[in-house]
């Protein structure tokens, strides 16, 4: 499944883009269920990173928009069981939506990012905007974990407590994820600086962009 990973970055973002088309033109539950299941064993069969937190996301996401929905269209004056089958469904869309997603952010770099970008000339502001948003995300889920098991070390029991405690805790997450948010922005603007990066000129790549990303060129040991 890596060649899945290694796609170029605007093959993937369109096959995320043609599977969230079909999640939300398919009528009802009847087949958005089973495309929701498809895209989450999508997910667990291609190894993409991080699909055990992405998981325990989707399963409390279904469950709020079936709570909310349901509720919502009660008192709108739907009977519950109809109620609950159009929420089904939403939440289905709303999973394969998510997952789909969710693999073109965990399994793209921002050096592939660029790179494709780089490929296809787009404007300099383009190629930071598309790598900022889809590289950065998964750097601060990673960011927002090592802060959790700095807290664990400390002593600070945020697994086996109630949910107010939990959600008071996830907060104080917060202060030191936007502190490493922003050293992180600071470093990638010195790391563009350094490369000469310039929004009034455009640059090739470093890599071979097809179908498929190289991580590096070759390099040939020019002594044999």
């Amino acid at each position: 499944m890596t060649v899945l990973h290694d796609l170029n970055f605007f093959v993937k973002l369109a096959l995320a883009f043609l599977v969230m088309l079909a999640a939300w033109l398919v009528p009802g539950w009847v087949y958005g269920v089973p495309l929701a299941i498809a895209a989450v064993l999508f997910l667990r069969f291609s190894g993409t990173p991080g699909f055990k937190a992405y998981l325990k996301g989707a399963t409390l996401l279904t469950l709020l928009v079936i709570a909310s929905w349901v509720l919502n269209l009660s008192i709108q004056g739907m009977a519950i069981g109809e109620a609950a089958l159009v929420a089904l469904g939403m939440a289905a869309r709303l999973v394969t939506t998510t997952a789909a997603f969710f693999f073109v952010m965990e399994t793209s770099t921002p050096g592939s990012i660029l790179a494709a970008c780089s490929a296809l000339r787009l404007p300099p502001i383009v190629t930071l905007v598309l790598s900022l948003t889809f590289g950065m995300i998964p750097m601060l889920r990673e960011d927002f974990e090592r802060i959790a098991d700095a807290q664990r070390a400390r002593g600070m029991e945020i697994d086996d407590v109630s949910f107010p405690t939990r959600l008071r805790f996830a907060l104080a997450r917060g202060v030191p994820l936007l502190v490493q948010a922003i050293r992180t922005a600071h470093a990638i603007s010195l790391s563009l600086s350094v490369y000469g990066f310039d929004l009034k000129k455009k640059r090739t790549t470093w890599r071979n962009v097809g179908l498929l990303v190289e991580p590096r060129l070759p390099i040939k040991d020019e002594r044999k």
